[in-house]
């Protein structure tokens, strides 16, 4: 049993040797802003903050693969509720993007891809509290990611991203469709500081 057990270690520590070779890993936080397409509102009125981490691999000069795995917060904010009486909206996923970034100089780098998010809470709120007997949110978010980072230094670079859904988060009050609008969108506009261990 000893012996299987310092294998396991030993085999460990050579995989993490190599793989810390390949690949580089970080750190990120942020400020995310967003609204929702077909809630009525407009705007990016919603924050909420951005945590997480990300590991990335160089391809070549010009081509790192990076993938990232955050908790953010999404949603729409009505600052007139009071007179309209539409209800804000709250979203907070574990959030997955897979992202191919381009090396523009030193200095920028450009990037876009693709997000997976999985709802952790969702719902919706007005000037009394939660809501009930509201349509429900998607378990599941599908994304497109477009974006640019500045590099501040060899280890800290500033990154701002747009974000929306490619399928619905959620059916409309009414549950009717036309051609493509589906549904409820997400759209974020997040802002990000990002360090390289």
């Amino acid at each position: 049993m000893k012996k299987i057990f310092f294998l396991i270690i030993f085999i460990s520590s050579i995989n993490y040797s190599s793989f810390s070779q390949e690949f580089n890993a970080g750190i990120s936080a942020g400020i995310s802003t967003s609204q929702i397409s077909g809630d009525n509102l407009a705007g990016f009125n919603k924050a909420g903050i951005i945590l997480g981490g990300f590991v990335n691999r160089k391809i070549n000069n010009l081509l790192v693969v990076q993938m990232e795995m955050i908790y953010i917060q999404k949603g729409s904010s009505n600052p007139n509720q009071n007179v309209n009486n539409l209800a804000d909206i709250h979203l907070d996923y574990i959030e997955i993007p897979l992202l191919a970034i381009i090396k523009n100089s030193e200095k920028i780098s450009l990037e876009g891809g693709i997000h997976c998010s999985a709802l952790i809470n969702g719902y919706y709120q007005d000037l009394y509290g939660k809501l009930e007997n509201q349509t429900s949110f998607d378990s599941f978010e599908l994304g497109a990611i477009i974006g640019i980072s500045y590099n501040l230094s060899s280890k800290i670079s500033l990154n701002t991203r747009l974000s929306n859904s490619i399928i619905p988060i959620a059916e409309h009050a009414s549950g009717q469709t036309y051609k493509f609008n589906k549904g409820k969108y997400n759209t974020g506009l997040n802002f990000i500081l990002k360090y390289q261990i």
